[in-house]
């Protein structure tokens, strides 16, 4: 009971996220926030479609269909994360060997009220939580890093 006492009078270090927004910007810069497929310079998706992000999620939220390409060898004509199943934990990021995808430094919550339009209300469907292929590589515009394979 003494120990349970003693800690009262402390300075709380719990913040209330939606009224306190301080732990939004005290975020370190290896945060793990939503995902994007990152683009080589000829605008081609990194991804060699090799599964290994697929096979590394405990929460199975990643799903990959392949298609032979002229170019190369295999792309993913379907990559798509459900947002509701993934726990980020950045297993995905930790086992790309082409450090195709990367976690970006905002949350889902951010994300929806910066991507929605006047009278449009984002995140009110399952629907609006997986992100397909072309969503995650429009995600490139986010100017926040997150986990990545380069990061210190």
């Amino acid at each position: 009971m003494f120990t349970t006492l003693k800690h009262i009078p402390k300075k709380k270090l719990t913040y209330q996220y939606p009224e306190d927004s301080r732990s939004v910007d005290e975020r370190n810069d290896r945060y793990r926030g939503i995902h994007k497929l990152t683009v080589t310079e000829k605008d081609e998706i990194k991804c060699v479609a090799c599964f290994l992000c697929a096979t590394a999620c405990p929460a199975d939220c990643i799903t990959i269909q392949t298609k032979e390409g002229y170019q190369r060898e295999k792309y993913p004509d379907v990559f798509e994360i459900n947002m509701l199943r993934c726990i980020f934990c950045g297993y995905c990021i930790e086992a790309c060997p082409e450090d195709a995808i990367r976690m970006t430094g905002l949350t889902l919550p951010q994300y929806f009220r910066e991507r929605q339009k006047e009278g449009e209300s984002l995140g009110s469907s399952r629907s609006d939580f997986i992100f397909d292929r072309d969503m995650l590589v429009a995600n490139n515009d986010i100017p926040q890093e997150g986990l990545s394979v380069e990061a210190k």
